[in-house]
């Protein structure tokens, strides 16, 4: 068995996705905070906890991501599929010791990361270990069934919801009913793109799954921005009245903007049946995540918020660069 380099371990954690991960527990904060009296992004602990919700979520994904391919060992040697456990640069025992430590110390930080502000971990180890389980679940036994796109989602939806959590401590079931709209539209989002590439590597995909999947994907598009526009934060309230009522419209229709290019390739994988037309639309999507949260931040915490988001952009395409995101 050859070493390990540190491009077979970023191989392996799919690492031009590491940001999108990132970016999820952020913009729940974002959302969090502008409901919980005793929190705001200005408040003592909050940029440090903001930091370990962050790295605590990229441990989850290298995790899940992990431990995926320990799951899938045999099918990806049957397809010949050249990870880096198939081909032996990283062993098998190593790969499980690593990955199911990851997820233990991402759940770990994300507990810490509420304790920081609220002096209380209860709510953010409770959607921790929910997420935890999700990304199991998806790795492992429910990895070939229907349930598999949907779990997908899930984990995306509960990483929002870590950081909803962290923000709000003891308040998060408090929180206004409308805000969950967002984790859910994460999970149709995520689950939808997910469903459409369960067969990226064959030649000749599925018409009938790449219309389903990239259906529901839009689907949590539009749910995201019709919940931006149905419940205005206090932010887009306050912008409507100096601006006009023309400004609520804004927010939603950047939401569908920004998902254009996801759309247009996904119209071109329908057309062509083609593994890598696929794989490209399915990329677009992914990086698509940052602008959603990006935007969720902008609308909720200010402009800053948004930006420091959307500045993760640039190291996600560099990484995107060297290394495969799927």
């Amino acid at each position: 068995m050859n070493s390990a380099t540190l491009k077979d371990w970023a191989q392996l954690v799919r690492v031009p996705n590491t940001f999108t991960a990132a970016a999820d527990p952020l913009a729940g904060m974002c959302i969090a905070a502008m409901y919980s009296p005793n929190t705001s992004v200005s408040a003592p602990g909050y940029l440090p906890s903001a930091s370990l919700a962050a790295i605590g979520s990229i441990l989850l994904y290298w995790g899940g991501m992990v431990l995926n391919d320990v799951f899938d060992l045999a099918e990806d040697q049957k397809n010949q599929r050249p990870g880096p456990i198939v081909r032996g640069a990283i062993g098998l025992p190593l790969a499980n010791q690593v990955g199911w430590g990851m997820l233990s110390l991402g759940w770990l930080l994300g507990s810490i990361a509420s304790a920081l502000i609220h002096g209380s971990f209860l709510w953010s180890a409770i959607v921790g270990a929910l997420l935890v389980a999700a990304i199991i679940g998806y790795d492992g036994p429910c990895k070939s069934t229907p349930l598999a796109p949907g779990l997908m989602g899930l984990c995306r939806g509960l990483n929002l919801c870590l950081g909803m959590a962290i923000a709000s401590g003891s308040r998060f079931p408090d929180l206004p009913s409308h805000l969950w709209l967002h984790p859910l539209a994460f999970c149709l989002y995520v689950a939808g793109f997910t469903l459409a590439a369960r067969k990226e590597f064959l030649t000749q995909q599925s018409r009938t799954r790449l219309w389903l999947g990239w259906l529901i994907c839009l689907s949590g598009i539009l749910l995201f921005s019709w919940t931006i526009w149905r419940f205005p934060s206090p932010l887009i309230q306050n912008l409507s009245l100096k601006r006009g009522p023309w400004s609520q419209w804004f927010f939603p229709c950047m939401i569908l903007l920004l998902a254009v290019p996801v759309f247009r390739r996904a119209l071109g994988s329908i057309q062509s049946l083609r593994g890598p037309d696929l794989g490209l639309a399915i990329r677009t999507a992914i990086i698509n995540i940052l602008f959603i949260d990006a935007t969720l931040a902008l609308i909720y915490a200010g402009p800053w918020a948004g930006l420091l988001i959307a500045m993760l952009l640039f190291p996600t395409l560099l990484l995107a660069r060297y290394f495969r995101a799927t």
